[in-house]
């Protein structure tokens, strides 16, 4: 199914996006402002299949493109596409270098954002990384197969009218939900098969805006999502 991407109106509108394009991503789950430096090489590369729906039916507020498929859609280390599990182990999917691929996000009607919904590639970086008991950072690849972590965090950055925003769900912001996330195979010890969803029934997230002086936060809303990542 083909969605209208979003269109902008203002000239300054453009010039700002277009610029985002090349933005290099944020630090995981961090305030910091934008570095300028590409990340290093991404091993392991993963598929990300993002859904559309959960297994209810249910319509999520982070989405696919429907690019490669109906409800879904892959996402590959491909195009300057970069779909892995970094250096921390955490999983990443980066589709700000580009703009032929990207999410579809129900922000105004589900996730009751003053932002329209469409398809976003400004500024996308879509992310999890999990955490044991005390929040100590644990890497995905660290997972036994079949084993489930429902500390962990989901984070969405975008960008739309020349502000990159961040939509987060983690241990460190009190009053928000979880993400959900099962090692489906392992190989040698090392996970290599995900499957990432939220596990907050009311789908809580905080909105914040990027500043000079970091993080603002601009209120409590919604994001729900289900995903899978799979090790090429």
């Amino acid at each position: 199914m083909r969605r209208v991407q979003i269109t902008i109106a203002l000239l300054s509108f453009v010039a700002a996006a277009c610029s985002e394009q090349h933005a290099a991503p944020t630090a995981l789950d961090g305030t910091s402002a934008l570095t300028g430096r590409t990340p290093a090489a991404p091993t392991p590369n993963v598929t990300t299949t993002m859904y559309d729906a959960d297994v209810a039916g249910a319509p999520l507020i982070t989405g696919s493109d429907d690019f490669n498929g109906s409800g879904f859609a892959t996402y590959t280390s491909v195009n300057s596409v970069t779909s892995f599990i970094n250096s921390v182990g955490a999983w990443q999917l980066l589709l700000n270098r580009q703009t032929a691929r990207t999410l579809y996000l129900k922000l105004k009607s589900l996730g009751g954002m003053p932002i329209p919904d469409g398809n976003y590639s400004s500024s996308i970086e879509a992310y999890s990384q999990c955490y044991d008991a005390n929040n100590v950072l644990v890497s995905l690849l660290s997972m036994a197969s079949g084993s489930t972590n429902a500390n962990c965090s989901f984070g969405l950055d975008f960008g739309y009218g020349g502000v990159k925003y961040k939509l987060v769900m983690r241990p460190s912001d009190a009053g928000t939900g979880r993400a959900r996330v099962t090692c489906n195979a392992a190989v040698s010890g090392s996970c290599t098969s995900w499957t990432i969803v939220n596990a907050d029934v009311n789908h809580t997230a905080i909105l914040y805006h990027f500043s000079k002086s970091g993080l603002v936060k601009d209120g409590t809303y919604k994001n729900s999502y289900s995903l899978t990542a799979v090790v090429q």
